[in-house]
């Protein structure tokens, strides 16, 4: 296995060394490639080893087995890997190298078909409940009060995985109750107001680290050497405390995301702004929108899954706009 800067370990393999180069070349000219998207060039470079011989090569045989879209899998990720494939192709035709670069037709135009899991007040109980009662361990030292900490931040704000792992303590005023989200996706930073409980208990976490301590510890959630958790990491303690909840996996074979809790946060805030505040949806969208760190309207309205009890909000929403601008039409029978 050959590792990169990422500690993603990469096959060996006869086109290994062409898809690194790659992941590199796209680093040398600013590109953010990292997390999902070097797991889907590494499962690439395994196929292409697989396939390939004495030569290193992009045959178009091996390009449509890697394009084509695997069971249970979302559009979005196989159009993102065959974003990849291509431009890896592209790099390797200008290094000389044969390579098949897949047309742009290969498949239809993206349906945003995915349907997240969200996180009902009851199981979100649990969740937290269970994260409360994680025991001690030597390995890491830190995890069984980070977890509940951190388990709050998103179901309470809605931050991206990535923005809670890196959020560092000197971006956080607990005085005022503010995280300081900077440069995250889209070099889009945003201040995040916290609700006043979520507050007191991050005072009390702050306390309980007692971060003065180890002035070496540079982010509020820190992993056992004082750096980021990895995302790997997270995500298996993660799954750990879903397990303990009951609340593991859908249909017993997929499992649960954490970017499910950023998409439960914001059905839930749309569902109480509309029906609890009385808000209408054109008043909704675009603060959700803000808090959330969307450029656009459309990305949050792809996060609103509302339960079917909640459809009701929507009608309920849209009533005074209705009644005021569309005029009452009677027919004479």
């Amino acid at each position: 296995m050959i590792e990169n800067k990422s500690n993603i370990e990469f096959p060996d393999g006869i086109c290994t060394k062409v898809c690194l180069d790659f992941l590199r070349f796209k680093r040398s000219i600013g590109q953010k490639f990292e997390g999902s998207n070097i797991y889907s060039l590494r499962n690439i470079c395994k196929l292409m080893n697989q396939f390939t011989t004495n030569t290193v090569v992009l045959s178009k045989d091996t390009v449509l087995m890697i394009a084509e879209r695997r069971d249970c899998e979302s559009q979005g990720t196989q159009l993102n890997r065959i974003r990849i494939l291509r431009g890896l192709a592209e790099y390797m035709i200008s290094a000389g190298i044969e390579a098949y670069i897949l047309p742009k037709h290969f498949t239809c135009k993206y349906k945003y078909d995915f349907k997240p899991y969200i996180f009902s007040r009851e199981e979100i109980t649990k969740i937290l409940n269970a994260a409360d009662h994680m025991e001690y361990s030597s390995r890491s030292p830190y995890i069984h009060i980070v977890m509940p900490a951190i388990l709050r931040v998103f179901f309470g704000c809605g931050l991206r995985s990535s923005e809670a792992r890196q959020l560092k303590l000197c971006n956080v005023n607990l005085r005022e109750g503010i995280l300081n989200i900077e440069r995250s996706k889209n070099q889009v930073s945003r201040l995040v107001p916290m609700s006043e409980s979520l507050t007191a208990y991050l005072r009390m976490y702050v306390d309980l680290m007692d971060f003065r301590f180890n002035k070496n510890i540079e982010y509020i959630f820190p992993s056992p050497s004082g750096g980021v958790i990895h995302d790997t990491t997270f995500r298996e303690r993660f799954r750990a405390i879903l397990l303990k909840a009951g609340v593991s996996t859908l249909n017993g074979q997929t499992y649960k995301r954490i970017h499910d809790m950023r998409h439960t946060f914001i059905v839930h805030s749309y569902a109480k702004m509309t029906k609890v505040l009385g808000l209408d949806l054109y008043t909704v969208m675009p603060i959700i929108s803000t808090y959330v760190g969307h450029t656009n309207i459309k990305d949050t309205e792809r996060y609103i899954h509302l339960p079917e009890f909640d459809y009701s909000n929507i009608i309920t929403a849209g009533t005074s706009f209705v009644e005021t601008c569309v005029p009452e039409v009677k027919f004479d029978v």
